[in-house]
């Protein structure tokens, strides 16, 4: 080897040395770097930093631990892992570094692989190191296993580390853990207390605690535990989405904002972060940036519960109406009981005008009882518009019943007694509701409502003159004026102020029934149905208008052809209106034009709620054409879009019945009484399937097996009565009528009880069995009433005027009690009671303008010398059935007011040929005939 010069030997030994004397300051500077981005929040320059000076000098175990630190808060566990593993090996302490070690597995979400790279330690060690680093892992092991769903292993693992390291912060966190998967929030603070007694700054119980504070609605205190942890780490990233979701809640938005923000800066792929932003975006009402954030979680948008929902709202509002449904269904699948969603999607569907979708939507949740109020009042609007109204009320008493302090909800419960007729009980809810909140809507308008059902007009004229000046121009309030001239049939005056109503409110459906009534009275069925006609155009699914009109185009009826071609017009105009295109159809089916129905029906989207409707009147056209195939496979498909549809089952029975499947037939029916064994209308189809199939024995055991199981009670119980009285066996189904009613008392029973009696000619014991109901129910109107018209038939006048006059104290409303109450009082109340009379058959006629009902009220203003009045009104009741089936009691009536008014000539022609086809012992024969003499001795 060549000698060298000492004085340069001497450099190249001493370069290795200066250099080593350098590196200090150079990599404390990076530190001191890091460490100043840490301060200031930023962690991620803090992160480069560490970076370099590992790389530069892989050596430095200090740099090592601030990186794995670092990592920690980013959510890096990997690279945590990594630098607390080399600073291990490299010496650093074996109790710190393997607390680094543990948390970067559980950053990472890494439960398996923590288990599996450390085993259970043992329960006993000689060293304190080696004991406090196997009491780390037992706590971590807790918890890893609590993550894989193993809470009794878990338990076993943190009782290890309690034993080994007792005081150790791992332990209490883990035992924190175990107790909130237990459902102990309080065990759980306490152990993070304890914590913090012992080390105030520890920071994943600083979170942890802050976060049940938050949970429990301490939400300024939460804030305090997460300002500690920032003002240590101002970059910690949970702790900021933590703070900005408490700052949130408080609605210091600016404040959540900027923690969002800062956390993104620090963790961008943060899906937490993203969804707050969201939130706040959402608080303000910039959809589009609710769009953006949460299009940034990609599949990760499900693990937030309310993350569908929040995409479904900004989707709606910024008119992506199929991505808005797509996503509200999604959310409301994965919480089928969340009524915000419920309400999100009826209101989608109600936005593209698809009614019944939307109250399906609801009614589905109302049937599985998890409805909360404000879903329920949106049903009960539903179903009210679509003319529901059973249905509307019995969504308006749930909703008033889960939000007992709340004035809407009482105040449209009150409108929906009203529709009904429940005059008692609107009355009640609209005070309840003023109670509540004197300025709540449409309480004054439905006690003025409730004045006029109770026939109250002095009442109606004083609550109208309360109600203040700017509302009297409400269309509610002008129909009440127009309603009470109707109430009175004083047909011009009525008439003129539901034409000024018109004025005012051009498109008002209410002023249009009225008029449409008028016409009616009048015999002006051109008038009618354009009437009716503008309605359907008005609103399509408008039942009272449907219902009239599909009357008035049954067949034989006197107009039919021109009734049909109203309902032809408003479904063209409407061609995808279920309620609107299922009547057409039906009218056409009846009308023998089936393949015109199934035109309608093919015209309507077979979506939602509309299916089941569709395709059992799809069925019932296929069958109408003896197309059997594709009337059961409509009848099928019905049936499989809802099986708990009992309109479906029986008419796929009726097929299978036709096809001679009777068998097929039973099985389909009993496979529906298994899941709804009290279904009255199945039970009925059953037995009829086996009575036609295998004879009466066979149909009354089939009634036994039925009647043997309670829940099938009380409908199945007159099964045998049922089927013995339809064989022309009235004493043998009086018996088991009387039989059935004294095991299982009930109303339907009684009434059941009492016609099979009455057919067995024992009247006496009929009314026995009524008045025992009777006084034991008071409230059932059916019931008393059949027993006021037994009272009546057996000329007891006295107590039926009573009974009816006590049932009506209960139910005012009741329009067949006001009807027959009116009757007796008019023939056999005697002197000073025929204004009573008439006002009681007047309320009754607003209420139910039935035949009948005209026919009570047209006799009594005949009477009374109204004969012009009553005309009308009269030849609505014979006309009704056709001048040939018509009542002959009814024809003498019309025939007395017609000749009173002068017209002398058309009495006789309705008169004379009635009086031939009557019965020799209607009741008012003698009278009829002197008037028939009358008219004829004065020709």
């Amino acid at each position: 080897m060549p000698d060298m010069k000492p004085g340069l030997t001497r450099a190249l030994l001493m370069a290795p040395l200066l250099l080593g004397l350098a590196a200090g300051p150079v990599f404390a500077q990076a530190e001191q770097r890091a460490a100043a981005a840490a301060a200031r929040g930023d962690l991620r320059a803090a992160q480069i930093e560490l970076r370099n000076a590992v790389r530069q000098n892989p050596d430095l175990t200090s740099a090592r631990i601030a990186l794995a630190r670092i990592s920690i808060q980013l959510g890096d566990g990997e690279a945590a892992e990594r630098e607390a593993r080399a600073a291990l090996q490299q010496g650093y302490d074996r109790v710190a570094g393997t607390a680094l070690l543990l948390r970067a597995y559980q950053v990472s979400g890494r439960s398996d692989a923590l288990l599996q790279a450390f085993p259970e330690p043992a329960r006993e060690h000689s060293s304190p190191v080696e004991r406090a680093v196997a009491g780390q892992v037992a706590a971590a092991r807790a918890t890893a296993l609590l993550s894989v769903g193993e809470a009794a292993r878990a338990g076993e693992a943190l009782e290890l580390a309690r034993h080994l390291a007792p005081d150790a912060a791992e332990t209490g966190l883990a035992t924190a853990s175990l107790a909130i998967a237990q459902g102990d929030r309080a065990a759980a603070e306490a152990a993070l207390d304890r914590v913090l007694e012992r080390d105030p700054r520890q920071v994943d119980a600083l979170i942890r605690k802050g976060t049940l504070l938050f949970e429990r609605g301490e939400r300024a205190d939460a804030v305090t535990r997460f300002d500690r942890v920032l003002a240590a780490s101002p970059g910690h990233g949970p702790a900021l989405l933590r703070r900005a979701e408490a700052l949130f809640a408080l609605n210091e938005v600016e404040r959540a904002r900027r923690d969002v923000d800062a956390a993104i800066a620090v963790i961008p792929g943060s899906a937490t972060a993203h969804y707050l932003r969201a939130l706040i975006a959402g608080r303000t009402q910039d959809w589009a940036g609710v769009d953006r954030s949460l299009q940034l979680l990609g599949p990760a948008l499900a693990n937030f519960r309310d993350g569908f929902l929040m995409l479904a709202l900004a989707k709606r509002e910024l008119g992506q109406r199929e991505q808005a449904e797509d996503a509200a269904r999604r959310h409301l699948a994965r919480n089928p009981d969340d009524g915000r969603a419920a309400r999100l999607l009826a209101t989608i569907a109600l936005e593209a005008n698809r009614r019944e979708d939307a109250a399906a939507t609801l009614a589905e949740m109302a049937r599985r009882g998890s409805a909360d109020a404000a879903s329920l009042d949106m049903l009960g609007g539903l179903h009210s518009a679509a003319g529901r109204r059973q249905d509307a009320l019995a969504a308006f008493e749930e909703a008033a019943r889960l939000a007992p302090g709340e004035a809407g909800p009482l105040a449209r419960l009150a409108a929906a007694r009203l529709a009904v007729g429940n005059v008692t009980g609107a009355i009640e809810a609209a005070e309840a509701a003023r109670r509540i909140d004197p300025n709540v809507a449409g309480t004054q308008e439905m006690l003025a409502f409730a004045a006029l059902y109770r026939g109250d007009l002095q009442e109606l004229a004083t609550l109208l003159e309360q109600i203040p000046p700017a509302a009297r121009g409400s269309e509610g309030v002008a129909l009440l004026g127009a309603s009470a001239a109707l109430m009175q049939v004083d047909l011009p005056r009525a008439r003129a102020a539901y034409d000024e109503v018109l004025r005012n409110h051009p498109t008002s459906v209410g002023a249009r029934l009225g008029l449409s009534r008028i016409a009616r009275i009048e015999g002006k069925r051109p008038e009618v149905e354009r009437l009716l006609g503008d309605i359907l155009r008005i609103d399509p699914g408008n039942l009272d208008a449907l219902s009239q009109m599909a009357a008035a185009a049954a067949p034989g009826a006197p107009r039919a052809a021109e009734a049909r071609a109203v309902l032809e017009a408003a479904n063209a105009a409407a061609p995808t209106r279920v309620p609107l295109a299922v009547t057409l159809a039906g009218v056409l089916i009846r009308a023998g034009d089936t393949a015109r129905a199934l035109a309608v029906l093919q015209a309507v989207p077979a979506t939602g709620a509309a299916i089941v409707p569709l395709q059992l009147v799809r069925s019932q056209a296929h069958a109408a054409a003896g197309e059997w195939g594709p009337a059961q496979q409509a009848a099928r498909a019905a049936l499989a879009e809802q099986p708990s549809s009992g309109a479906a089952r029986r008419q796929l029975a009726a097929l299978l019945v036709q096809a001679g499947d009777a068998r097929g037939a039973e099985v389909l029916l009993e496979q529906g009484l298994r899941e709804q064994p009290g279904d009255a209308a199945m039970q009925q189809a059953l037995v009829m399937v086996v009575r036609d199939a295998r004879g009466i024995d066979a149909a009354l055991a089939m009634a036994d097996r039925l009647a043997g199981n309670p829940r099938a009670l009380p409908a199945a119980a007159a099964l045998r009565g049922d089927l013995l009285l339809a064989a022309q066996r009235p004493a043998e189904a009086a018996a088991a009528h009387a039989a059935a009613h004294a095991a299982n008392p009930s109303a339907q029973g009684a009434r059941r009880a009492v016609g099979a009696l009455r057919a067995a000619g024992r009247p006496d014991e009929a009314r026995s069995v009524l008045a025992a109901w009777a006084e034991r129910s008071p409230d059932d109107e059916v019931s008393a009433i059949l027993l006021a018209q037994i009272d009546t038939e057996q000329r007891r006048f006295a107590a039926a005027v009573e009974r009816l006059e006590a049932l009506l104290e209960r139910r005012p409303d009741s329009a067949v009690a006001l009807n027959n109450l009116a009757w007796l009082l008019s023939e056999h109340g005697g002197e000073g009671v025929a204004g009573r009379a008439r006002r009681l058959a007047e309320r009754a006629y607003f209420l139910a303008p039935t035949p009948e009902v005209a026919d009570t009220l047209g006799w009594i203003l005949a009477r009374e010398s109204h004969a012009a009045q009553a005309v009308p009104l009269l030849r609505q009741s014979v006309a009704a059935r056709g001048a040939e089936n018509a009542d002959p009691g009814a024809v003498y009536r019309f025939a007395f007011a017609l000749n009173a008014t002068g017209a002398r000539e058309e009495a006789l022609s309705v008169l004379a040929p009635a009086l031939e086809r009557a019965p020799a012992d209607f009741a008012e024969r003698d009278a009829a005939a002197r008037l028939l003499g009358e008219l004829r001795g004065r020709r």
